[in-house]
C-alpha cells in the first residue's frame, strides 16, 4: 500500500499544480477543504445466553481531503484508519482478512498489525478526479456510484451494494470506476459507468437513464456485472403524503450452464413524516435465489454484498420508526422479519448530540430464529459509540 499511496500522492501533487492553469475558483470556494472524525466504539456480543459474551473495542479515524483545483476540476482523497482490540479479535483468527476484503482492482489498504488481540488497518476508500461542466460531470477513481433508491435494500445499487447492519460505515463503500453523467432539461439525465477488473469475467459496465414524469422520478438501467447481463428499473414519488419508492433488477447469466440460473431482486418501501417529530417506513425485499443462511460471526464488519443478493432469504420485510425528542436526541427502532425459520432482527438505536461536534450513539442488534422445534434467541450485539468530528 505504501508504494501505491506514494504514487497517488504524487499524482495529486501533479494535478494540483496543473490545475492552476484552469479557470479561477469562485471567491467563496476554498482551494483545499478537509474534515474528519475520531470514533470510539465499545462492542459486547452475546451468543444465545447472556453469560456467554465477549467484547471488543474500535478506535476509528477518518480524514477527508478535497482540493478544488479550479471552478471545474477537483480531487478527493479519503482515508480510514482503524484499531481493533479485545476478546472478539482473539476469537476470530482471520479477523484481519475479514476486514481487508477487496472487491476493487486496486488494493488501497494495509494491515499494519495483525496479532491475536490487536488489528490495525488503513484503507483509502475515496480517491477520485472530478471535472464538471454545465451539463456534464466526469469522475475517475475510487468513488461511490449510488444508483439505489430505497433506504435499506437496493437492487439497483450495481457497483457498490452495502451492508446496512454495518452502521459504523456511514460513508458506504466505493468502486474503482469511471463515471460520465449528462444532464438534460426537466430533470432528465443519462449516465455511463465502468468498473474494470483483473479477470475478464469480473468487469462491470452499465448505463442509466433517469427522468421525471407525473411528479415521480424514474430510472432504467442495463449492462453487464461480472458473469451476468442485467436490466433494472426504479421509481421514487408519493401517494398523497406517503412516499412511495421501489426498484428491481433481473440478472441473466452471460453463458448458460447447468449450475447458472437467472435471478430477480425486487424491493419497495413506503414512508411518511408525521407531526410531533415522528417518522415511519415499511418495506420488503424479494430474492428469487436465496441462500437461506444468515451467518452471525460476532462482527458487523467485512460482509461483502451484491445487488443480486442483498439478504439471504426469499421474502423479507422491515419496519422503521424514528422519534425525535428534541433537536439533539432521537430514537430509531428497526425490525426485519423473514418467514424462513421465522427469522427476526431487532435493531434499536439512540442518538444524543452532546455538543455541536460530539455525538453519542447506543445501538443493539438482536437475532431470533426457529431452531428445531424451539424459537430462540440466536445472538445479540450491543454497541456504545462516541464520535468527535473536526
Amino acid at each position: 500500500m505504501v508504494t501505491k499511496t506514494c504514487f497517488l500522492v504524487s499524482f495529486l501533487f501533479f494535478v494540483c499544480h496543473s490545475g492552476h492553469s484552469q479557470d479561477a475558483l469562485p471567491e467563496k470556494k476554498k482551494r483545499v477543504e478537509w474534515n474528519g472524525y475520531i470514533k470510539q466504539l465499545q462492542s459486547t456480543f452475546f451468543i444465545q445466553k447472556l453469560d456467554s459474551n465477549f467484547s471488543s473495542n474500535l478506535i476509528h479515524n477518518r480524514i477527508n481531503l478535497k482540493a478544488n483545483l479550479s471552478a471545474k476540476l477537483s480531487v478527493r482523497f479519503e482515508l480510514r484508519n482503524r484499531i481493533f482490540y479485545g476478546e472478539q479479535i482473539k476469537m476470530l483468527p482471520d479477523f484481519g482478512k475479514i476486514i481487508d476484503q477487496n472487491v476493487n482492482p486496486f488494493k488501497l489498504s494495509k494491515i499494519w498489525l495483525d496479532q491475536k488481540s490487536v488489528v490495525i488497518h488503513s484503507v483509502i476508500d475515496r480517491f477520485l478526479l472530478r471535472y464538471s461542466l454545465e451539463n456534464w460531470d466526469f469522475k475517475i477513481g475510487r468513488q461511490r456510484i449510488n444508483w439505489g433508491i430505497n433506504n435499506i435494500w437496493n437492487p439497483n445499487d450495481i457497483f457498490n451494494a452495502y451492508n446496512f447492519l454495518d452502521f459504523d460505515y456511514e460513508e458506504r463503500p466505493g468502486s474503482d470506476a469511471i463515471r460520465i453523467q449528462r444532464f438534460f432539461k426537466k430533470n432528465t439525465s443519462l449516465e455511463f459507468a465502468y468498473k474494470p477488473a483483473k479477470k475478464k469475467d469480473q468487469h462491470t459496465a452499465a448505463v442509466l437513464f433517469g427522468w421525471n414524469k407525473w411528479k415521480y422520478d424514474f430510472q432504467v438501467l442495463s449492462g453487464i456485472i461480472q458473469t451476468d447481463f442485467f436490466v433494472g428499473s426504479g421509481w421514487a414519488g408519493s401517494i398523497k403524503k406517503i412516499g412511495f419508492k421501489g426498484e428491481m433488477t433481473l440478472f441473466k447469466p452471460v453463458f448458460e450452464s447447468g449450475d447458472t440460473v437467472s435471478s430477480f431482486s425486487f424491493s419497495t418501501m413506503l414512508d411518511r413524516t408525521f407531526k410531533n417529530e415522528w417518522y415511519a417506513s415499511v418495506g420488503g425485499l424479494f430474492n428469487s435465489n436465496p441462500t437461506n443462511e444468515l451467518q452471525s460471526n460476532g462482527t458487523i464488519y467485512g460482509s461483502t454484498l451484491t445487488a443480486k443478493l442483498l439478504f439471504p432469504f426469499r421474502y423479507n420485510f422491515y419496519a422503521t420508526a424514528v422519534k425525535s425528542f428534541s433537536p439533539i436526541t432521537a430514537l430509531n427502532l428497526t425490525a426485519i422479519y423473514s418467514p424462513e425459520k421465522n427469522t427476526l432482527l431487532i435493531f434499536p438505536s439512540f442518538v444524543w448530540s452532546v455538543a455541536s461536534n460530539f455525538d453519542l450513539t447506543i445501538t443493539a442488534q438482536s437475532f431470533f430464529a426457529q431452531k428445531s422445534s424451539a424459537y430462540a434467541h440466536q445472538a445479540s450485539g450491543f454497541y456504545i459509540r462516541g464520535k468527535w468530528s473536526f
